[in-house]
């Protein structure tokens, strides 16, 4: 896989992530938390391994963390519109998921 495919793939991956730290946050279904807190350790792992194979540099950061921002505003207000939060808490979720997958 190249550079730009796993950029693509850990957009996904990071997005994801951070839609399912929201839903555990702010989310209005406690009986969902065990199985959001399983998927974020399995996508986690998918992450890792596909950040191995490159050294990120700052632009590939910043690529990453526009782009999650993007996927995750859609996928939120397309699949979660009765989850209320901040985006700014949003945001750092997604820097925060960002470091722990990349560094």
């Amino acid at each position: 896989m190249g550079k730009k495919s796993s950029i693509k793939s850990i957009v996904r991956i990071v997005a994801n992530i951070s839609i399912h730290k929201i839903l555990i946050k702010y989310g209005n279904k406690p009986e969902s938390i065990n199985h959001l807190t399983s998927e974020i350790s399995t996508y986690r792992d998918t992450a890792l391994l596909n950040a191995q194979e490159f050294n990120w540099n700052k632009e590939d950061k910043l690529e990453i963390e526009e782009d999650s921002i993007k996927i995750f505003k859609k996928e939120i207000s397309r699949r979660y519109p009765d989850v209320k939060f901040q985006m700014p808490d949003a945001e750092r979720i997604i820097i925060q998921t960002i470091e722990e997958v990349i560094g």
